[in-house]
């Protein structure tokens, strides 16, 4: 007898959009168009005669009716996901590697040739989830890497690295605009992170600026979305050193101030403390370490800070 299935591509496209809370995003992370994702959320709709999301300008939200459905769609994919790995000939060491999707995109792929080159004989699998889902992740990833710290039963959360938020502009922006003091900030467009709007009165704050209540310039739901705003010249970012720190090596962006840096939560890795460790888990959660202690943000920010502004 057949099985009474929803379309099982659209399954996928749906845990992708829910979990990102993006269409964008889940089009990224599956290849696909944004039209296709719209288009495979429609199919999942009409089969079910229902909507699944509500659709903003910011993103979209899962219906209270959907939120169920997505749980077990995300469990029943992480599990199809490890019994493949099971699955598959083992012939070199693998390892499961969990990070939030800026993170990986922002800290870890930049680095991970680096890691590769010293341990040529173990291959990465790298997935990412959002910060809300990825207790769901503990039998799939041998290590997660997240923003804040977290207690799971029979793991280490170990913190590897300082993180502080710092304003950054694109090269041209800054030639087009004088910038030569906090206070100069107020009177541009300052981009925000949604939840995280608060950030830039408590850096105005530090600098001795006092901030108005309202502050200018766009609010978006994701920190990668801000700083690709800000590369593109719209405004003022105020975004995580660990997440910026290759934009500014490229040149991409520029610090505007050595100073005040607003400090943040840190990066932090979780691994498991019981026999399942292996000698490449432990290589990896060393090698972070050594990411994480080469050097304080403020070194490059006093030499590339184009304002030349110091508190």
């Amino acid at each position: 007898m057949a099985r009474n299935l929803p379309p099982l591509r659209a399954l996928r496209v749906f845990e992708a959009a829910a979990r990102h809370c993006s269409l964008t995003l889940a089009a990224e992370e599956l290849h696909i168009t944004h039209s296709a994702v719209s288009q495979q959320i429609r199919s999942l709709e009409d089969y079910f005669g229902q909507p699944l999301f509500t659709r903003e300008a910011r993103g979209v939200t899962l219906l209270p009716q959907a939120r169920a459905f997505y749980d077990e769609i995300q469990a029943c994919l992480l599990r199809i996901e490890s019994a493949a790995a099971e699955l598959r000939p083992a012939h070199r060491p693998s390892l499961r590697v969990c990070a939030t999707p800026s993170l990986a995109m922002k800290w870890l792929i930049p680095k991970l040739p680096a890691f590769q080159q010293a341990h040529s004989d173990v291959d990465i699998e790298l997935s990412t989830l959002d910060q809300r889902s990825m207790d769901r992740s503990l039998n799939t990833a041998d290590i997660v890497i997240r923003d804040t710290p977290a207690q799971w039963p029979g793991h280490t959360c170990l913190k590897f690295q300082e993180d502080f938020c710092v304003v950054v502009a694109a090269p041209r922006f800054l030639q087009r605009h004088r910038i030569r003091s906090p206070m100069d900030c107020i009177a541009h467009p300052l981009l925000k992170v949604s939840g995280q709007t608060g950030d830039w009165q408590q850096w105005l704050t530090l600098a001795g600026v006092d901030a108005p209540s309202a502050l200018p310039g766009a609010t978006f739901d994701h920190q990668l979305l801000c700083i690709q705003a800000a590369s593109n010249e719209f405004g003022l970012a105020l975004s995580p050193w660990s997440l910026l720190e290759e934009d500014m090596q490229t040149g991409r962006l520029c610090p505007v101030f050595a100073e005040p840096l607003l400090p943040n939560t840190g990066l932090y890795a979780i691994y498991r403390t019981d026999s399942a460790i292996t000698e490449p888990i432990q290589r990896f959660v060393e090698w972070m370490a050594t990411q994480g202690n080469a050097g304080h943000p403020s070194d490059f920010l006093l030499t590339h800070s184009r304002s030349g502004h110091r508190s």
